[in-house]
């Protein structure tokens, strides 16, 4: 029923469609690596940490003022961290997109200039015939019940989207 005319650009095409889904999922270890805390928040957040188990040690009934001191330093301390990890997720934010778009005009690119230079190679051969389709499926190939490239790579997005929206979901 189906004979497969070039196996490289089938196997090519099908993976350019899977890498152009999987963009969401790869955006995310990617930029994992470009924002990370600073050595400041972490120093901040160690210092809050050890001022909290010393604030343990203190009664809140006997040393009221060392309490509240110490309190005070922790909250100014949590909102310093608060204000850092806001503009670090912002960043990240900034990064993903940027990362996300890239990696998308990165493979729309290549896929449009791969399906421009291959146009005219047959994928697959479909044996029967395929009467009001025939011509759509092969054009601009000359191999008669033949599918393009282009419209492989339309049929290959749409079944390697779906098949993956499950897994991804």
């Amino acid at each position: 029923m189906l004979e497969v005319i070039n196996g490289f650009l089938l196997v090519y095409f099908l993976t350019l469609c899977t890498l152009s889904a999987l963009v969401p999922q790869l955006v995310k270890p990617i930029a994992a690596c470009f924002v990370r805390p600073s050595n400041e928040e972490r120093t901040v957040w160690s210092e809050i940490v050890k001022l909290k188990a010393e604030q343990k040690g203190i009664s809140m009934k006997d040393e009221f003022a060392a309490y509240s001191k110490l309190q005070r330093k922790i909250n100014k301390l949590e909102n310093q961290l608060k204000d850092d990890s806001q503009t670090r997720i912002g960043k990240n934010m900034a990064v993903k997109s940027t990362i996300r778009m890239g990696l998308q005009v990165g493979l729309a690119i290549v896929t449009v200039l791969s399906v421009i230079w291959f146009r005219r190679e047959p994928i697959v051969a479909l044996k029967g015939d395929l009467f009001p389709l025939a011509g759509i499926l092969r054009f601009p190939s000359d191999l008669p019940n033949s599918i393009s490239s282009h419209v492989w790579v339309g049929i290959s997005n749409v079944a390697v989207r779906t098949l993956l929206k499950p897994i991804l979901s």
